[in-house]
């Protein structure tokens, strides 16, 4: 008798019994009815409880040819120490990172060649305009972020990104309640169930982004999406011309890391979003297998500004392709003042005009 097996019923725990007419296992409890097969699936998931893999495969770099590395020349800046590409061409310029107006040209030596590139879309004089408007709805801006002469100093360049393809296959379990209420002419009733829910399936993602450079801040980079990927190309140093391109110094190691995150949040999002007609949902446990991965490495256009203001550098990024403006704005404290000072003046003219009105038809 030690070797019957008691069937459990995955949503609430009572026995399960098997019926004759479905030939599938019926609980009582609950009415769930079960195929042996799908108790055999939920049986597996819950032993892949707390199992989680993320296995990219490697990424195999390519080195630029000969005849396109002639064409490019690197630049250092010797304030931030940025690294970056441009055309043989591209004369005086400034760093997109810390505004320093210093470029040194150098041999071009040790990039590698992207897999494929987005163009810009979005020229300089658009993304003034861009700029300037997003601008605009700042309150109390100081007159420094209204200088044509510096919104002039933003520098087109591409940025280095990983890109992840993935499909994983996931299960979660949860815990969740169905609430009815009703009453009748003496109570009020309350009948609250409780269910073990068991979600699982696949997903695939594409192209999923991650910022190659450690000079730029993952929140600007990733608050810059989406891009369309539908308009990348295959990497030619023609799209360089006039522009920068910064070389990744983020491996594809540590990019994945990033990239699992990505994922496994997105994944989750999903899956909880099939639970929305029980309350009260918990996860109690998860997984997220990856399988068929693929790394590449690409140049992402965007157009960046910096702007000394009182001592503090403010960084702006524009999207090259879409024209959407990332960054945070400083308070004129001066602009700031002066307007409270009106509306407290009018404050109390206005206080002053109903006090002696008042007083006038007192008399």
């Amino acid at each position: 008798m030690d070797n019957i097996k008691n069937y459990k019923c995955p949503a609430c725990a009572s026995t399960l019994i098997f019926n004759a007419d479905t030939q599938n296992l019926f609980c009582e409890s609950c009415g769930n009815e079960y195929t042996l097969e799908s108790l055999a699936e939920i049986e597996n998931t819950e032993a892949e409880k707390g199992k989680e893999s993320y296995d990219w495969s490697s990424y195999t770099p390519r080195s630029f040819p000969e005849s396109e590395a002639g064409a490019l020349s690197s630049y250092s800046c010797p304030s931030c120490s940025a690294e970056i590409t441009g055309d043989a061409a591209l004369g005086a310029t400034v760093c997109p990172y810390c505004g320093n107006a210093t470029i040194i040209k150098k041999q071009f030596e040790g990039s590698l060649m992207p897999d494929y590139i987005i163009p810009f879309r979005v020229n300089k004089k658009e993304a003034m305009e861009c700029f300037e408007n997003a601008a605009a709805k700042a309150p109390f801006l100081p007159d420094e972020f209204k200088s044509k002469k510096k919104i002039e100093e933003m520098s087109g360049i591409y940025l280095p990104y990983w890109m992840f393809d993935a499909s994983c296959d996931a299960h979660f379990t949860y815990s969740g309640r169905r609430v009815k209420c009703w009453s009748d002419a003496n109570y009020n009733y309350t009948k609250t169930d409780y269910y073990k829910l068991i979600r699982g399936g696949g997903i695939s993602f594409s192209g999923i982004p991650v910022d190659g450079s450690e000079k730029t801040d993952n929140t600007y980079t990733e608050a810059l999406e989406p891009y369309d990927y539908n308009e990348a190309v295959e990497f030619n140093t023609a799209y360089l011309s006039g522009y920068l391109a910064d070389k990744y110094d983020v491996s594809p190691e540590d990019g994945s890391i990033r990239a699992n995150e990505r994922i496994k949040n997105s994944t989750k999002s999903e899956f909880m979003a099939t639970t929305s007609t029980f309350s009260g949902v918990t996860e109690t446990s998860g997984s997220v297998n990856l399988y068929d991965t693929k790394t590449r490495y690409a140049l992402l256009p965007c157009w960046m500004l910096n702007i000394k203001y009182e001592g503090t550098n403010y960084k702006y990024a524009i999207n090259g392709q879409t024209g959407k403006v990332v960054g945070e704005y400083p308070v004129c404290k001066k602009k700031r003042n002066r307007f409270i000072l009106k509306c407290y003046a009018v404050s109390l003219i206005i206080t002053t005009a109903i006090t002696l009105l008042g007083a006038y038809f007192m008399m």
